[in-house]
């Protein structure tokens, strides 16, 4: 048998380094698209986990917002006409749908040393005894202004804001006097818009307000 040319063996060799060498080639190109694939999948989902994390934080933000907003106000609208001097001043004067004057004696019998301090003095020069409940839509804001003071944001990123008022017999009334009743409601709106749909969230809140000084 005759031995085979030393040149056809170095012909072999060199032919199979160059196949292997492009075969590597070949699967370090397939495995860099699979490992992209994958990474733009992580990143896509924690993207969205991400969105939905931020979205859950300002759902509880604008939830937080509307019920400390719907509780000042009731809190205010409750506790207006409290007159147990009887000074005699009108309790609620309606403004608007929007707008309310409430006054109330609250406080005020320990004097100018504490003058938001004790029962009441049968006067409104203490704090918080004559107020005003405004939504200034404009701004978006729900605002408590007090008698010849700046107003006071309660809470912002309202996009509605509306008061019925009712008296004893339950039919709607504009008199001071005669309302019993303030169904109250608002709209507070998200700040971030929801991943999926691309709409701000809204939460809406109703209350109905009985004037505690007049049943």
């Amino acid at each position: 048998m005759a031995n085979t040319p030393a040149c056809c063996t170095n012909s072999h060799s060199v032919s199979a380094i160059q196949c292997a060498a492009g075969f590597s080639l070949i699967e370090f190109m397939l495995s860099s698209l699979i490992l992209l694939l994958i990474a733009g999948a992580a990143f896509e989902v924690l993207s969205r986990a991400q969105r939905t994390a931020a979205m859950q934080s300002d759902m509880q933000e604008m939830t937080d917002n509307a019920r400390n907003a719907m509780e000042t106000v009731a809190r205010y609208l409750r506790q207006a006409a409290n007159d147990p001097l009887g000074a005699g001043f009108d309790g609620i004067t309606v403004v608007g749908p929007s707008e309310v004057r409430l006054r109330a004696d609250l406080t005020g019998s320990c004097g100018r040393s504490n003058p938001d301090k004790g029962d009441p003095d049968g006067d409104l020069d203490d704090s918080s005894e004559d107020v005003r409940i405004f939504y200034n839509a404009s701004d978006r804001t729900l605002e408590l202004i007090p008698s010849e003071a700046s107003p006071q944001v309660i809470a912002g990123n309202i996009s509605e804001f509306s008061m019925q008022y009712f008296d004893s017999e339950g039919a709607e009334t504009l008199s001071g006097p005669e309302i019993r009743r303030i169904g109250v409601s608002l709209t507070t709106t998200g700040s971030l818009p929801d991943p999926r749909t691309s709409q701000y969230l809204h939460i809406r809140l109703t209350c109905d307000v009985r004037v505690a000084t007049r049943r």
